[in-house]
């Protein structure tokens, strides 16, 4: 057992520096953002699957999008805010069937820490989706016959036609399960999920952003699906 207290050895220290979060990533609106093409290959659209952000979400002129992964305009999943109609909403496209939960994000606080989830589960044929731990929107059903292998995934942007977040974006995971929301909020810490007690196995991205410097963020998973930079987004400390 690790011993706390009267000495602290190398291996608390780098505990600390496990479970400490000390960067972000701060996007500026106009065309930064990571892409992490590589854990298309070990999503499960067609089954299971959670993504789990945490993000600073500040007003745009224009809609702004979380995250985007997808095959072609038939098969693709997003999150993103819609700037017209002031609505977060959730897509899980497959087979040309879109599905989606909005909510009204009117009460939204655009300069805080909120954390977004998307679930779906083919077997239980149900898409959800979440804000600080509670779910918003209905649970919708009828999801469609997903085709292909995704090829395609972005944080910060529409791959098809821009639309990019402004804010700051931080601790991403991407599950080919539906996980424990309320373990992943955590009550509103954000922490180290490989410590959260949920499944790890099922844990196929997972950027932590805790670089603080470079072109690259790593993927702390076991898939080694690193994320790239595009045009810099900036680190930015706590």
């Amino acid at each position: 057992m690790l011993g706390l207290g009267h000495s602290v050895s190398g291996e608390a220290v780098s505990l600390v520096n496990i479970f400490n979060n000390r960067w972000a990533l701060t996007f500026n609106g106009t065309d930064e953002s990571v892409q992490i093409n590589a854990v298309g290959n070990d999503m499960a659209p067609a089954e299971k699957g959670t993504i789990s952000i945490w993000a600073i979400m500040e007003a745009t002129s224009g809609s702004a999008f979380l995250m985007k992964a997808k095959v072609d305009s038939s098969n693709e999943i997003f999150m993103f805010w819609h700037n017209a109609s002031d609505e977060i909403r959730m897509t899980h496209k497959a087979g040309g069937t879109g599905r989606k939960t909005q909510w009204d994000a009117t009460d939204l606080n655009h300069s805080a820490w909120n954390h977004f989830v998307m679930t779906w589960d083919n077997t239980a044929d149900e898409l959800k989706s979440y804000l600080n731990g509670t779910q918003i929107g209905s649970t919708v059903g009828s999801l469609g016959d997903w085709s292909g292998t995704i090829s395609t995934v972005h944080l910060g942007q529409n791959t098809a036609d821009g639309a990019f977040f402004k804010g700051r974006m931080d601790e991403v995971s991407i599950w080919k399960d539906v996980m424990d929301v309320s373990m992943l909020y955590n009550g509103g810490a954000h922490r180290n999920v490989e410590f959260s007690g949920l499944d790890s196995t099922k844990l196929v991205g997972y950027y932590r952003m805790e670089e603080g410097a470079g072109t690259t963020t790593a993927d702390a998973s076991e898939t080694g699906n690193t994320g790239t930079l595009v045009n810099t987004p900036t680190w930015t400390a706590y």
